[in-house]
């Protein structure tokens, strides 16, 4: 595949709190996947990216960046081919994510998005909230205080305040339910898909939990679809009646437990992209 080029777009650390090396370490190895398969590859930085003419055909994209983020899309738009798109990562913002989840059928928490700078107390106690997460919701995550929980409403007009002080204008209020947590990893276009319960001290792999993996599977495959995400992460929230609703839904997470091999099913991905790439040159 010396022929296919691909770019290839680390995640600027702003956009990784407290996971720096592990974002970068998971676009290493895929790129050091495709190396091994005969790709060339180039990797930049998001200021590298913006600022540089990118003749590659192929662009491995962990930005989010606004000014990032929106090249890939004009780049996209003008044919090239993102994984994953810049109109996926842009859908993963949670103001926009929450209403495509939601139109899409996924099964979520209960969710507001609200102004920060708007007294939202009254609405929230209307609508049954009580202990409730507040995440930002007009940009991808900064900090770990991005995300805040907060025991009732009176808290979350506190965190709210302090969100419009920090230039945040949106957030999201997500009612705080029940169950047990769930990880998962998945690449959709390879149907690959992997998930488990990080606090879990059972044993797993008998039926029930087959049948539970399943459910998680379509969910996040269904969020994956709606979203345009191929490459994802994130959490689920198991209920005590088996219903999996989906808490956090990421573009390109650092993969950290499986990182070799989601390297691999990303490089698969790509080959298999390439190959129709090839197959359509050929063909003019």
């Amino acid at each position: 595949m010396a022929d296919i080029t691909i770019a290839a777009v680390l995640r600027d650390g702003t956009f990784s709190p407290n996971h720096i090396g592990n974002d970068a370490a998971i676009l290493h190895d895929t790129v050091a996947e495709l190396r091994r398969k005969g790709f060339a590859v180039n990797i930049y930085t998001e200021t590298q990216f913006v600022g540089s003419r990118i003749d590659e055909d192929m662009i491995l994209a962990m930005c989010r960046g606004r000014q990032a983020v929106e090249k890939l899309q004009r780049l996209e738009d003008d044919g090239k081919i993102a994984v994953n798109s810049g109109y996926g990562i842009e859908n993963c913002i949670r103001m926009f994510m929450t209403k495509i989840l939601r139109d899409a059928g996924v099964p979520t928490p209960e969710t507001i998005v609200v102004d920060t700078d708007v007294d939202v107390r009254r609405r929230l106690r209307e609508a049954g909230f009580e202990a409730s997460w507040v995440k930002i919701a007009d940009n991808h995550l900064h900090h770990l205080e991005d995300t805040c929980r907060c025991r009732h409403v009176d808290e979350v007009q506190e965190i709210l305040h302090e969100f419009f002080f920090r230039n945040i204008r949106k957030a999201a209020v997500a009612k705080e339910i029940g169950g047990e947590r769930m990880r998962f990893y998945g690449v959709a276009s390879m149907d690959w898909f992997h998930c488990f319960k990080p606090y879990a001290t059972g044993a797993a792999g008998d039926s029930g939990q087959d049948e539970l993996a399943e459910k998680a599977r379509q969910v996040c495959m269904k969020a994956a679809a709606a979203l345009q995400v191929d490459v994802f992460g994130g959490d689920l929230s198991v209920t005590p009646e088996g219903e999996c609703l989906l808490v956090n839904f990421d573009d390109w997470p650092s993969f950290a437990p499986i990182r070799r091999e989601a390297a691999r099913m990303i490089a698969k991905s790509v080959l298999a992209r390439a190959r129709k790439l090839k197959s359509r040159r050929k063909m003019k």
